[in-house]
């Protein structure tokens, strides 16, 4: 089951791949657009040109403008981009290279890195190619699929078979980026767990350290320093200024463990915000 941090994480990719792939489509669809205008003149064809790539346009833009949130309008660019092709094959009177703007199409979908989308573009092929072929073996006059005067059943076949699997591939290598991408996700944020993960056992460690300083260091020194005081209260003159002596030093010692205590609990993160330990001053200064 995925976590809703993984769902997120995903999501925001999908909108950044989506806004990457969505100016470099917008670039190519002008570009189409300006290609049917070139290709007019040499047929007189200006109406399909302006009529044909003008709706194509409106219906990718429309969609994608009235439905921002939804992918709809990537499907539609599918089918756009097998309509261009026919545009351009009708254009040129069923030149034959016209024919790998479908392919161009297709290898532009997989930026997406969403292999359904293959499907509307590689139906529509299939589609346009059955219905324009049969009709111009028919003699239809006005259409135009191909140079050859006549497009044989083999043919079509070893066409639509080799059409098929270039948008097969396509497919795969948009399923195998966007699995990748999803495993990348999921290796970043394992990594950030264990990283976080080893900070609080560094932080633990630390508190166990501190416990532990403060549960013997600290309980030797000043032990003995209360063991002394009655003992100074008792002692004969003589005496005093040895006993002060032993506290002397346990007191020195008790300031060392408490300024150890005090480095080990600093940490990165508020070392800037801790008021610095004031300095205990020693007996002499008493």
């Amino acid at each position: 089951m995925m976590s809703d941090l993984f769902i997120s994480e995903l999501t925001a990719f999908g909108r950044r791949v989506n806004k990457r792939s969505d100016r470099l489509i917008n670039g190519f669809l002008l570009i189409y657009f300006v290609v049917g205008l070139v290709l007019a003149p040499l047929y007189n064809t200006w109406l399909i040109a302006l009529g044909c790539g003008g709706l194509s346009l409106l219906a990718y833009f429309s969609i994608k403008w009235l439905l921002p949130e939804s992918d709809l309008y990537q499907y539609v660019l599918s089918l756009v981009m097998g309509i261009f092709m026919a545009q351009f094959i009708f254009q040129m009177h069923g030149l034959f290279e016209m024919h790998f703007f479908a392919f161009i199409g297709s290898a532009l979908l997989i930026t997406y890195q969403k292999w359904k989308l293959q499907l509307p573009l590689a139906i529509f092929v299939v589609i346009h190619h059955s219905a324009f072929s049969l009709m111009q073996n028919a003699g239809i006059k006005g259409v135009y699929f191909t140079q050859l005067d006549y497009f044989e059943l083999q043919t079509f076949f070893i066409h639509i078979t080799l059409a098929v699997t270039i948008f097969f591939i396509s497919g795969l290598w948009s399923y195998q980026f966007e699995k990748l991408n999803r495993l990348q996700i999921k290796h970043s944020l394992h990594a950030a767990d264990s990283r976080k993960e080893g900070e609080l056992l560094t932080e633990r460690q630390k508190l166990t350290d501190i416990s532990w300083m403060q549960s013997h260091l600290v309980r030797g020194p000043l032990s003995r320093i209360l063991g002394l005081i009655p003992l100074l209260k008792e002692a004969e003159p003589d005496e005093v200024r040895e006993i002060i002596d032993y506290i002397e030093v346990s007191s020195v010692e008790l300031d060392t463990v408490i300024r150890t205590i005090v480095d080990h609990s600093k940490t990165e993160c508020d070392a800037e915000n801790m008021i610095a330990d004031e300095p205990v001053a020693p007996i002499e200064e008493l």
